[in-house]
């Protein structure tokens, strides 16, 4: 028994006595569910204020009660968001402990910024508004911290998060772990945050127990996997891991119309209404989402055929029931076959049991996430909605580059040099190389509604324009010569592309130009857009490079030279991983229409060879397997310069006046003479550039002032 300083710093003989009788008294032989109800109160500003009520959530009766289990060293709970998991698994289990079974308790939330809020909202309030766990806090003021909690009958609440200092060498015989796949996979080189944790209850035996409780979080390892038994999760580190060396069980309804149990499975499988994926992606840019989602939010029994509206929920969930791996039900709903047995008891729920979740919401949620994806290739909310509000892993949507033997049947007849007439705007990129080769690789591509596209030109600039060259043209240089940098402004930003339209091409709208490469390249790469900003061609021009973006934004705008604002030029950095994965997206669609890739036949197989030199890792990164990847890297920047241009947010109704449709008078339509005037300006612009310069603006290291 640990002796409590009273307030004075001595030690009080009664209180000493109180805290004694306290710990004899709090032992009491009730389940976990009932300890929390007669314990736990709740005050959530603006929301609920009242008891914790088992009754709103009956599937958390189970792992709840498990949590007291002598045969069982830890508990494993797989839910979606708003499902009230977290309530249940760690307010109720500590309001539990404390009254009715006290020992020393780590509770470690995702990171230590988490630790302290679940600390100040979650922990404070369930002790400060439960009048039976605010009698037993220590009575000292340095007992009751944001980390550390002390109760009078010497129980020690600490509030860690997952770093070796936090779970190494002490000793507790409970351990909670909430949000775990948002944890890191490896603590310090010493292992997963829950195989530190089991350590820490070991010395308690089987008195000791550990919680782990998450939504799924972590991606889908084996695109090809299929389960062997009913229950088994797929193959991905995480709380899936822990759960498939569970007992597995999972939550069944039982049909009010034909009275069978059936699984209520994580994922929208039973949303029967629901069409699939693929006939959605045809239709997801014209329906209305909200009235689509209302009219699928019925659950369609797998035996009968019934419909189950949402009413239901609250009386399917009384009456459901937790069922391990290797039972089943008879015909009279009694359970046959033989549980997997196991140290760990596994709870797997799926969204659509989710008291605080209504269906359409989850319905809607996903038909939104399709839509961004469909759009633009992110599968960030379709990854976040599959998770939080379906309780189920997020398989990716891409797994490679299209390989040459796949393309074939992709590949049409197109005019090279030409714009379609579905087409809106053009975009090039830029793909810089250096060395023995150094060249500038250029990849041109129309663009139409929803990200559409067609490759319309592929060609290199080898040969330089620069003053003081031989007769015969010098070799391009763009790491030593800031001049050769000239030859994209007039080969390339003037140029202009055939339409149908008599007399009228299309001129060029945004040039995305990869700043990255060997000594000299990137300096000259602003220098350039320097100069294009002097003869008025700088907002044609985005200067990208691939950085560190932050995983939920595509690309990232920065200032990059001197303080001056005629000296510093914009620079993005992109997430060349999710643009990646856009383009992939936009290979594999097999049909014309959002998002749609159009090969031209005249493209040389060399294309598709760069275009596969990639594979995507599970982790969401990319790997070369070849070396020459330039058409994956064009495809990449020409998305970067669409999306810099605003295409995502284009109103294809009233689109501005650069996206009108080629026969609605669109802006960038020049007639031949008025193409070859713009080119004529341009070399003359340059020109006099060249003679303007002066010691004063020259910058960096380029010769004869060309890093203006």
């Amino acid at each position: 028994m640990n002796l409590v300083p009273n307030v004075t710093g001595t030690y009080d003989p009664a209180e000493a006595i109180s805290s004694a009788a306290l710990a004899l008294i709090s032992q009491r032989r009730v389940s976990v569910t009932e300890g929390a109800t007669n314990t736990l109160q709740i005050v959530q500003p603006g929301g609920y204020v009242g008891p914790w009520l088992p009754s709103e959530t009956p599937y958390m009766r189970e792992p709840l009660n498990t949590l007291a289990s002598r045969t069982q060293e830890a508990v494993c709970f797989i839910g979606p968001s708003r499902s009230g998991k977290t309530m249940a698994l760690v307010d109720g289990w500590l309001s539990y402990i404390a009254t009715c079974d006290p020992g020393d308790m780590l509770i470690i939330q995702m990171t230590q910024e988490k630790a302290r809020e679940f600390s100040k909202i979650r922990i404070d309030r369930a002790l400060r508004n439960s009048p039976k766990l605010q009698a037993l806090m220590s009575r000292s003021g340095h007992d009751d911290n944001t980390h550390d909690k002390m109760f009078r009958h010497g129980m020690w609440l600490r509030i860690g998060w997952p770093s070796v200092t936090q779970l190494s060498s002490s000793d507790y015989r409970y351990v909670a772990m909430t949000d775990y796949d948002r944890m890191p996979p490896d603590v310090g080189g010493e292992g997963s945050p829950y195989s530190l944790a089991q350590k820490r209850v070991q010395t308690y035996m089987s008195r000791g127990m550990c919680m782990v409780e998450s939504s799924p979080g972590r991606p889908v390892l084996d695109p090809g996997w299929s389960p062997i038994t009913p229950h088994e999760a797929p193959p991905t580190d995480g709380i899936f891991s822990i759960y498939n060396r569970s007992d597995r069980r999972r939550w069944y309804w039982r049909c009010p119309t034909c009275v069978k149990f059936f699984e209520v499975t994580p994922g929208l499988k039973l949303f029967g209404l629901l069409p699939p994926e693929h006939e959605l992606v045809d239709r997801i840019r014209t329906e209305d989402l909200a009235k689509l989602a209302e009219r699928c939010a019925v659950v369609i029994c797998p035996h009968c055929g019934a419909r189950i509206e949402e009413k239901e929920k609250p009386g399917l969930n009384v009456k459901g029931v937790w069922l391990a791996d290797g039972e089943a039900f008879a015909l009279d709903g009694s359970r046959i076959g033989t549980p997997l047995r196991s140290s760990i008891a596994g709870f797997w729920l799926g969204g659509i049991a989710a008291v605080y979740q209504r269906w359409n919401s989850i319905l809607l949620h996903y038909l939104q996430a399709l839509r961004d994806f469909v759009l633009t290739g992110s599968e960030f909310a379709l990854q976040a909605t599959t998770t939080t509000d379906q309780g189920a892993p997020y398989m990716s949507r891409v797994t490679s580059v299209l390989a040459r033997t796949d393309t074939a049947e992709r590949n049409e007849a197109l005019a090279r040099y030409t714009v379609p007439a579905a087409a809106r705007f053009i975009t090039a990129a830029v793909d810089v190389q250096g060395g023995a080769r150094a060249r500038f690789v250029v990849q041109v591509q129309a663009w139409g509604q929803d990200f559409e596209y067609w490759v319309i030109d592929r060609y290199s600039l080898l040969l330089s324009e620069r003053q003081g060259a031989s007769e015969d043209l010098a070799p391009i240089d763009p790491a030593s010569y800031p001049e050769d940098w000239d030859i994209l402004a007039t080969k390339l930003l003037t140029a202009t592309y055939r339409t149908d339209i008599q007399g009228s091409e299309l001129g060029i709208k945004g040039v995305a130009i990869d700043t990255g490469g060997e000594g000299g390249v990137t300096a000259n790469a602003y220098a350039f857009m320097r100069r294009m900003r002097v003869i008025g061609l700088g907002n044609r021009v985005m200067l990208i490079k691939g950085g560190s973006v932050r995983a939920a934004t595509l690309m990232r705008e920065t200032k990059i030279g001197g303080g001056h604002k005629q000296t510093k030029v914009p620079l993005w950095l992109l997430n060349v991983d999710e643009l990646k994965d856009a383009v992939h997206n936009s290979l594999q669609r097999k049909t014309p229409g959002p998002g749609y890739a159009h090969l031209p036949d005249w493209l040389p197989p060399s294309f598709y060879d760069e275009l596969g030199a990639e594979i995507r890792q599970p982790n969401g990164t990319w790997r070369r397997i070849r070396q020459r990847n330039e058409s994956l890297d064009l495809s990449v920047y020409n998305r970067a310069a669409a999306l810099w241009l605003g295409a995502a947010r284009i109103n294809w109704e009233k689109p501005p006046a650069w996206a009108r449709r080629l026969t609605d008078g669109n802006s960038e339509l020049v007639s031949i003479s008025g193409r070859r005037e713009r080119k004529e300006g341009t070399v003359a612009k340059i020109a006099a550039v060249r003679k303007t310069i002066t010691t004063k603006h020259r910058v960096g290291l380029g010769r004869e002032g060309w890093n203006l």
